[in-house]
């Protein structure tokens, strides 16, 4: 058995204004347990009536599976067909806190996922050419034990939602464990460190009034931690094709994103189960503009499976739903909120919590 350990261990203070500062990830779980809604709802309404901002918010979600054992892998988050314009530099950050439960048994394998991963992404991309964009994406992954549980059994009673033997395990716990035969591999105790990092190329192959046409692809390079879930050990390559529409149905207010490709994936091996040597993604996105400052979201991502195994959290094809929305919040910054389900229950995080910044320079 596998135990990983770090000095660090940060909490979510109980204190009424206070954030353990060791660990930034708390500052917006604090936010999500504690923020008074009539005060967001009074801020959010500010920020719209004194914009005044034409650029575009169509854009998807740079969502993609954060479930601790998928995560490891090159899957690229979803993206537009639209490049980044010529001479032109788009820098993001997003936060992802997911919220992870889920156990099961298949012949000789078991799984058990219970606890939180967070991540944290900078991403640059930069347009050349006309036609060209490249782009880099480097994560900072950290996992710890599920502070939001009772928050997320609370939503579930609310809405008459299964607990998926939530209720029977403790609350607040980190165990992340994946056992085949007389193999075990598990993280039981707080770590973080650099994820995997991700070189991107794109080219757009045509555009015609609202529709783009656009390939990306990429590799991504074994900079984690396999030690620690933050990392393969592999090195993988995507390469994809994307769609963008706007004017959707004729609808001046309505955007449609889709795309779809292919992972290639190296040597990297989960303990007792092979890696794929190839997975199917894409994602499909609808945003509807109810303003030139913001805009409402609807995204579905999937992939097939990144494992050879009989247990569905690994073996099976995975599905997510995001809801949310973008805002402006001056002529070239945006702010992206959403939060994803797996609708294909267990093959992806039971919530995740996303927010983002991007801006073009």
């Amino acid at each position: 058995m596998l135990e990983f350990t770090n000095g660090v261990e940060a909490r979510l203070l109980s204190i009424a204004m206070k954030t353990d500062i060791d660990n930034p990830f708390n500052i917006f779980r604090f936010i999500l347990l504690r923020l008074d809604r009539r005060r967001v709802s009074i801020f959010l309404l500010a920020v719209l009536i004194t914009m005044n901002v034409k650029a575009e918010i169509f854009a998807p979600f740079t969502t993609s599976n954060i479930s601790p054992f998928v995560q490891l892998h090159g899957l690229p988050s979803a993206r537009s067909a639209k490049l980044v314009p010529n001479k032109a530099l788009v820098w993001q950050v997003q936060t992802d806190i997911a919220n992870n439960f889920t156990e099961n048994t298949d012949g000789v394998e078991s799984i058990l996922i219970d606890g939180e991963t967070y991540r944290v992404n900078l991403s640059l991309r930069y347009g050349f050419g006309d036609r060209w964009e490249v782009g880099i994406d480097a994560p900072y992954i950290r996992h710890e034990p599920g502070q939001l549980d009772s928050f997320i059994e609370g939503f579930h009673d609310l809405f008459g939602l299964s607990q998926a033997n939530r209720d029977d395990r403790p609350r607040n716990q980190l165990d992340y464990s994946y056992t085949s035969g007389v193999n075990t591999m598990r993280l039981n105790k707080s770590v973080s460190g650099i994820g995997e990092v991700r070189l991107n190329l794109g080219y757009k192959l045509r555009e015609y009034e609202n529709r783009t046409w656009s390939v990306r692809g990429g590799v991504k390079l074994p900079t984690g931690d396999p030690d620690k879930l933050t990392g393969s050990d592999g090195t993988d390559v995507y390469v994809g094709l994307y769609f963008s529409e706007g004017a959707f149905l004729g609808n001046e207010s309505l955007s449609f994103h889709g795309s779809v490709g292919a992972l290639a994936m190296g040597n990297g091996e989960l303990v007792g189960s092979d890696v794929e040597d190839l997975a199917v993604y894409g994602s499909s996105t609808l945003a509807w503009k109810l303003s030139p400052n913001f805009s409402l979201k609807a995204q579905f991502d999937f992939h097939s499976a990144l494992y050879d195994s009989g247990v569905k959290e690994l073996g099976s094809f995975a599905g997510q739903l995001i809801l949310g929305g973008s805002v402006k919040l001056g002529r070239k910054v945006q702010l992206d909120l959403s939060v994803s389900e797996d609708v294909i229950v267990d093959t992806a995080p039971d919530v995740v919590f996303s927010i983002g910044l991007r801006s073009l320079f």
